[in-house]
């Protein structure tokens, strides 16, 4: 509604955001304009609630809260290419593992873990699954350092997730003989 308004272009200009990897520093508002960051803000949110709607989740406080972050966010490199991988991630942990997707802790790991999607936005879809099937362990493991606060503990087992897999993953193209991905 109001990105359109606003930005009559907004269908190109959001092909333009999703070509985007997300990796810092991608300030959607400066590159695509105000009307295209408003759109992605609310295709992501409703990725978010529809997700958790998908899995069986409830719609609590902290549920709520991961969901508006994943909308302030998309306006500076998150959006709908690089968040559903990390989603998608999440989901196929918790069918290899003796846990939900649909708990509280496996809905705020896949909520949360969209911090991870400029690993899909750079490197592909693929490493985007690995980095969300990553996270959904890291992020129940780590629970215990932050003492089971699970803003904290997602973010800081993103930061481990995005660490090793990243070089992992420069490894593994370097021993293929492909040439770097910049932004």
């Amino acid at each position: 509604g109001v990105g359109y308004i606003l930005d009559r272009n907004v269908v190109a200009r959001m092909g333009q955001i999703m070509r985007l990897s997300g990796q810092a520093p991608t300030d959607f508002v400066a590159l695509a304009g105000f009307g295209p960051a408003l759109v992605n803000m609310s295709l992501t949110g409703t990725i978010g609630l529809a997700y958790v709607l998908l899995v069986g989740g409830d719609l609590n406080g902290p549920v709520i809260g991961a969901i508006f972050c994943i909308v302030g966010f998309s306006a500076y490199g998150k959006h709908p290419r690089n968040i559903v991988p990390i989603m998608i991630g999440v989901v196929l942990g918790s069918l290899v593992k003796p846990w939900s997707a649909a708990d509280a802790s496996g809905l705020l790991a896949a909520l949360f873990g969209t911090t991870l999607a400029p690993i899909a936005g750079r490197f592909g879809w693929h490493w985007g699954l690995v980095a969300g099937f990553l996270h959904s362990s890291a992020a129940r493991s780590v629970g215990p350092v932050h003492a089971g606060l699970n803003l904290y503990n997602n973010g800081f087992a993103a930061g481990i997730v995005a660490a090793v897999l990243t070089a992992v993953i420069i490894a593994v193209q370097a021993k293929r003989g492909e040439p770097p991905r910049d932004e």
